[in-house]
């Protein structure tokens, strides 16, 4: 499956999907806090969940095939922590202010056309991940573009602003567990245009989204709060969704995967129509019963299910002789795209194909008279059979023959998920159109000047233009300067550089300094942003010393609300003046005459150390280091 790809060659066109969550102090159109509940749920709700029409009166097939599934969707909700709309038991309420401004601050800042008048709308999730059925969600941006380090500039086709899902906990054949404490978080949608044609330039838009978004300092941190999706497709091929791209590492290989994928579903393609397989032939196949064929079997599982009550159906599918058992990913054979699809929309766990026969105990003269009993072509079809109850394998055959006829097409336009080792698998298939429509329980939000002046006022700089500024002003690493403008300090950095404080001292505590504080366990990250300026100016006040910067930061770790001066009280660190700190080294250089007088210049070190030791915490040690270089000096001529 390995080969070198030539991106360009193949067409290869990918957009993204970014998801991230808004700081925000209430939900978007509730007052509940946006936050996680750790403890466990004190109500359940069951539910089922029906597909309705569109406005143009149309329902969209993806809501069919999850409806197809009939799980029971249980919800788990609290008591404090949750309220009626998010069990879709009242009205919504008005959209969260907070969180409109943040999204057309983030809408502003990638050059998107923002709308007079913004509308909600519902968008229908009937998977379970939203008790209404459909998510309300609304376009504040238009016809954007994003300008990548290579200077191409990639559209952003729309931003939302929409509530997020809520979190499944568990799942099961039968029903499917939802967490509610998630649902209605602000969440951005960013989408960009199929601009990008390589892995690297899909990781550099992907990085430089993320990078904008956290400059806004209304995204929220932390593990969940972003998502991403991408959309690939390549010549003469079509736009598959890959949902739960959770790692950049993870795009090249996925997007690499996917190209051989559609290119083999291609080839599978030219095989069947230079074999003349048409639609109508796979459409006219019924399925038939064959469970007497296996009474007498050897495949343990299917001997098993047959005394459970269970029964054997197969159905033909012309032409496809051998081609099930191609490999279209790194270890994923064709006919496992049809196993995935019955196991989702179904629930059967998979089906059994005669291109994989003789296998699992199945014999070769089993496998003959399967062909015999299904009047099929030997080395022409092939035949899949699966065992369940009689209605979920007519579904499961069914939902087989739909596949086997979107295979003359080539690539099916579908949502596939993301696995850890580069390959996909089915999801759903892709909503369309119909599945949008607007909601009549919320009232448009006009979009004022006021507002539009306000959030002009809150653009900030890219961060990547900014860390070059202050690279050149401060004469400090550029790649030092932007991990800073790209973290949750970037406001603690840019303040502190107003306030005259070291630029150095500042990057070296934010970056280093932190960073073994951290490693060591203490809790930094707790630590305000007004205490580490309170610490800088007690620095540069002269009431402590730059070594005693992580002593005093490990304190604040344990009791964020301490008062600087109590802390330099305790630790026993107190400014020394310039004289006072003279009579020190004075004092330690009497004591060493001679080692002196032995070492001279070499002398220094150790004497560096003794006065260290006396002062660390009390005094800087550039100006120890000067102050003890200037008496040595004056102390070896006397001794001349």
């Amino acid at each position: 499956m390995s080969l070198e790809i030539d991106y360009k060659s193949v067409g290869l066109k990918v957009g993204l999907e970014i998801h991230q969550q808004l700081k925000s102090e209430r939900k978007l159109f509730c007052f509940c806090k946006p936050k996680l509940v750790k403890k466990e749920p004190e109500i359940i709700i069951k539910r089922f969940m029906r597909p309705t029409l569109s406005e143009t009166g149309e329902i969209d097939p993806t809501m069919l095939k999850e409806f197809k599934k009939r799980k029971l969707i249980i919800y788990e909700a609290y008591l404090e922590e949750n309220c009626l709309y998010e069990i879709d038991e009242v009205p919504p309420y008005e959209v969260d202010r907070e969180a409109l401004k943040s999204a057309l601050i983030i809408a502003k800042l990638f050059n998107t056309q923002i709308p007079d008048v913004v509308i909600v709308s519902r968008k229908q999730y009937l998977d379970g991940s939203v008790p209404t059925g459909f998510q309300r969600t609304m376009i504040i941006g238009l016809n954007g573009y994003l300008e990548i380090s290579s200077g191409k500039k990639i559209g952003i086709e729309q931003i939302c602003l929409e509530e997020d899902a809520a979190r499944k906990i568990r799942e099961s054949e039968k029903e499917i567990v939802f967490r509610v404490d998630r649902l209605g978080i602000p969440l951005v949608e960013i989408t960009t245009a199929a601009d990008l044609n390589t892995p690297e330039e899909v990781l550099d838009a992907a990085l430089r989204i993320g990078a904008l978004l956290r400059s806004t300092g209304v995204a929220m941190r932390g593990l969940g709060t972003i998502r991403q999706d991408i959309n690939i497709s390549i010549k003469t091929g079509n736009r598959v969704e890959i949902k739960g791209v959770q790692r950049p590492e993870w795009f090249k290989k996925i997007i690499d995967n996917e190209i051989i994928r559609q290119m083999n579903l291609i080839k599978i393609k030219n095989i069947l129509i230079e074999r003349k397989v048409l639609k109508e032939d796979i459409a006219s196949q019924k399925p038939k019963e064959i469970t007497d064929l296996f009474r007498n079997t050897k495949a343990n599982f299917i001997i098993k299910s047959i005394k459970k009550g269970a029964k054997v159906y197969a159905l033909v599918l012309p032409g496809f002789s051998g081609l099930l058992g191609t490999e279209v990913q790194p270890n994923k054979r064709f006919g496992k795209e049809f196993a995935e699809r019955v196991r989702v929309i179904v629930g059967l766990k998979g089906i059994i194909h005669t291109d994989e026969l003789p296998a699992y105990g199945i014999t070769q003269e089993e496998k003959d008279k399967l062909f015999d009993v299904m009047n099929a072509r030997r080395n022409l079809d092939c035949i899949v059979f699966v065992v369940g109850n009689e209605e979920k394998c007519l579904e499961a055959l069914e939902e087989v023959k739909e596949r086997a006829k979107q295979a003359l097409d080539g690539v099916p336009m579908e949502t596939r998920r993301a696995n850890e080792d580069g390959t996909t698998s089915f999801e759903r298939p892709l909503g369309t159109a119909a599945r949008l429509y607007p909601d009549t329980d919320t009232p448009p939000v006009v979009i004022d000047r006021d507002l539009l002046k306000y959030i002009e006022e809150k653009i900030p700089e890219y961060p990547w233009i900014l860390a070059k500024k202050y690279s050149k002003e401060l004469n400090i690493e550029e790649g030092l300067i932007y991990n800073i403008l790209l973290s949750e300090r970037n406001r603690l950095f840019e303040k502190a550089i107003k306030m005259n404080i070291d630029p150095k001292l500042v990057v070296n505590t934010l970056t280093q300094t932190v960073k073994y504080l951290r490693r060591d366990g203490f809790n930094i990250d707790e630590i305000p942003d007004e205490k580490f300026l309170e610490v800088f100016m007690a620095l540069k006040d002269g009431k402590m010393s730059k070594e005693a910067i992580p002593e005093v930061l490990k304190k604040l770790s344990e009791n964020k609300d301490l008062n600087i001066d109590d802390i330099l009280t305790e630790l026993g660190i107190t400014g020394l003046s310039e004289a006072d700190l003279r009579k020190i080294i004075i004092d330690v250089i009497e004591r060493n005459i001679k080692l002196i007088t032995e070492r001279r210049e070499r002398a220094f070190g150790p004497l560096m150390g003794d006065v260290m030791k006396i002062v660390r915490g009390k005094a800087d040690g550039k100006i120890v280091s000067k102050i003890l270089s200037e008496i040595l000096k004056e102390k070896l001529k006397n001794l001349e």
